[in-house]
């Protein structure tokens, strides 16, 4: 017993560790501005879709078989492949990589050395990637180990402090939104979208410690998760009451990493700001080369090596590097049409794969897909183009809509209706085999 629940510990914080990328940490406190006095509102709406959205995520996938493409299986191999690319494109070298560099320029260099050009931080960031992914070394494995750890006690550190003297009186809600707007936010970690892709490394290592048997397995996964949510709860909760306590000196007009920076300054004073800049930085580049390596690995294995590691490593540095340069705030406005389009196909795969054993056909899977995905790439196309007024007219007046879930009742319906076409065919065909 008592080594199953060190296991669970142990496993638990290296999953922490996975989702933990340090890019995150910008969206807590900019929520806590906005939300205000209301920050618990949208506290919990941001929960909901990290960490409890990318826990459900892998405790699903673990369930289905383990596989990254598991998830989507049921709606069809070539569905559960698009998925997959479109999903390591997005937390790969189109936007979350990129994100690393970013904000490790904004957050450290750009405050240290003021003269540093933002491509002179992506050459020097994007080659230090390259080095570690290519070559096996032990440090950037032990810059993980001794970072996270340390990350962990600078934020405990303010968030300890600002709630026993708080920066100052919060302000009213920016907006009555703010439910939605935590819920919202929670795209831009992108963690649900790696959940799938992490799933892998939970259910090998458990493998590796003598976890054998499926049943036992999961029971241990749901625990690693169960340890990995707590501890992201408690630092994303944490930083957006820190927000709050500022959001009288910050607006939302404010960027992310202003906000996060001010407020640590507020709290620890200049050590602070370099302390949390050169922790930050360091775990920005773990999450690259976690996030690149992971990449060439996918399209390395997805073609059967007809595309080798090495060269698909070098091409998603590259573009990383150049989507970089559009800096934080410009990644996170690129990257919110597409993750309103993906992020809600996800949630609705995770609560069918909750229920998985349940669902006889394949079809129920297509149909809440499909709406779904109707839905959102309506919403998507009008926040981008301002188009399809009609439409969306429609969807505004969707039940739920005012806690992100304006697809449920389309999806809903839709898998229903898929669900008698695929009955009444399965009868057709039993019919036929009879007659036969």
């Amino acid at each position: 017993m008592k080594t199953k629940i060190k296991d669970v510990l142990i496993v638990g914080f290296a999953l922490f560790a996975i989702f933990f990328g340090a890019g995150n940490l910008i969206f807590p406190p900019y929520l806590g501005v906005f939300s205000g006095s209301g920050f618990k509102k949208s506290m919990v709406g941001f929960l909901l879709t990290d960490p409890v959205l990318p826990i459900l995520g892998v405790i699903v996938t673990a369930k289905l078989g383990g596989r990254a493409e598991d998830l989507g299986k049921r709606v069809g191999g070539t569905f559960a492949k698009v998925l997959g690319t479109v999903t390591i494109l997005t937390i790969g070298p189109f936007f979350a990589i990129p994100r690393t560099a970013a904000t490790t320029h904004e957050v450290f260099v750009s405050k240290v050395f003021p003269g540093v050009p933002h491509w002179v931080t992506a050459i020097v960031f994007f080659s230090l990637t390259t080095l570690f992914v290519m070559n096996e070394s032990g440090v950037i494995d032990k810059i993980g180990k001794y970072l996270t750890p340390g990350l962990i006690v600078i934020l405990g550190l303010i968030i300890i402090k600002c709630i026993i003297n708080p920066i100052g009186e919060m302000a009213p809600p920016a907006e009555d939104t703010v439910f939605l707007k935590g819920f919202v936010e929670g795209y831009q970690t992108m963690d649900a979208l790696g959940a799938a892709m992490m799933t892998g490394i939970v259910v090998s290592d458990l493998m590796r410690r003598g976890y054998i048997d499926n049943r036992e397995r999961l029971k241990m996964t749901m625990g690693v998760g169960l340890v990995s949510f707590i501890l992201l709860a408690l630092i994303y909760g944490g930083l957006t009451y820190v927000g709050a306590t500022a959001s009288k000196i910050y607006t939302i007009q404010d960027t992310r990493v202003e906000i996060l920076l001010g407020t640590v300054h507020h709290v620890l004073g200049n050590l602070g700001t370099i302390l949390i800049g050169v922790a930050v930085s360091l775990a920005c580049l773990t999450t690259s080369v976690g996030l690149t390596a992971i990449c060439g690995d996918f399209f390395s294995t997805m073609t059967r090596d007809k595309i080798k590691y090495k060269p698909i490593v070098v091409m998603c540095v590259i573009l990383s590097g150049a989507f970089s340069l559009f800096g934080v705030e410009g990644l996170i406005k690129a990257a919110g049409p597409i993750l309103t389009t993906i992020y809600p196909i996800i949630i609705v795969l995770i609560f069918l794969g909750m229920i998985e054993e349940y669902i006889k056909y394949d079809l129920t899977y297509k149909g809440a897909v499909i709406a779904t995905f109707i839905v959102s790439f309506i919403q998507s196309l009008n926040s981008t183009f301002n188009i399809l007024e009609g439409p969306m007219g429609l969807i505004e007046k969707l039940p739920l809509k005012n806690v992100g879930f304006e697809w449920f009742l389309p999806a809903l319906i839709t898998a229903i209706i898929f669900t008698v076409i695929a009955k009444v065919i399965s009868q057709s065909n039993n019919k036929s085999e009879q007659i036969s």
